[in-house]
């Protein structure tokens, strides 16, 4: 995508077909859970499998949201929840493991770990199916790795993605990081949606 568009909050139709997406949302509100909704609704859920990087949220708030706000569920979804942050929160029953899979990292910081672990899973379900990748989030990734770093990791994660056929996007709080962060990242990634506190976007390729 060449071009810049201004999207209206509920126009799920203009959100990248396909690919590596940077969404750039503020993290306080519900702009961005709503934009991350919609990105995952956007493909064929019933038919796709999703897997959740999860630094914050827990498992099962994750399994609700899914559960409560997605038209389709997926056919299989699977979480791994990094660091202590993973598991705040985390309360009620657990979801049915049949098709809810969860896997725990102790260390946020360990990028090896994380990449073997979204390896294995983007991979085993590629063989299937579609498969699509929600992260959340880079900015709090961002607090154990250098940018340099996170790019590096970031390339050759997406690299693989392209390889998989797999859809994807990547949070980030660009108001908690300088331009030269964002836009360094930002190289990995084949568009950017960048979305306001009102829900607006623009579609950045």
């Amino acid at each position: 995508m060449t071009t810049t568009e201004r999207v209206a909050g509920q126009n799920r139709e203009q959100f990248p077909d396909d690919g590596a997406v940077l969404l750039l949302a503020p993290s306080v509100g519900d702009a961005e859970r709503d934009a991350c909704t919609e990105l995952l609704a956007h493909h064929d859920a019933a038919s796709s499998r999703v897997v959740h990087v999860l630094y914050m949220e827990s498992a099962i708030e994750r399994y609700r949201l899914i559960e409560s706000q997605l038209p389709a569920h997926p056919a299989e979804s699977a979480v791994v929840a990094v660091g202590a942050g993973g598991v705040v929160g985390e309360r009620g029953p657990d979801p049915p493991a049949e098709h809810y899979h969860v896997q725990r990292l102790t260390d946020p910081a360990d990028l090896t770990g994380l990449g073997m672990a979204l390896s294995d899973a983007l991979g085993e379900w590629a063989a299937v199916g579609d498969v699509t990748l929600c992260f959340d989030s880079l900015s709090i990734l961002l607090q154990y790795a250098d940018t340099e770093r996170l790019f590096r990791f970031l390339h050759m994660l997406t690299n693989r993605l392209t390889e998989l056929g797999a859809s994807a996007h990547f949070h980030i709080d660009p108001a908690a990081h300088d331009e030269q962060t964002v836009a360094q990242l930002a190289q990995a990634f084949d568009d950017q949606v960048r979305v306001d506190g009102d829900g607006d976007r623009i579609v950045e390729g």
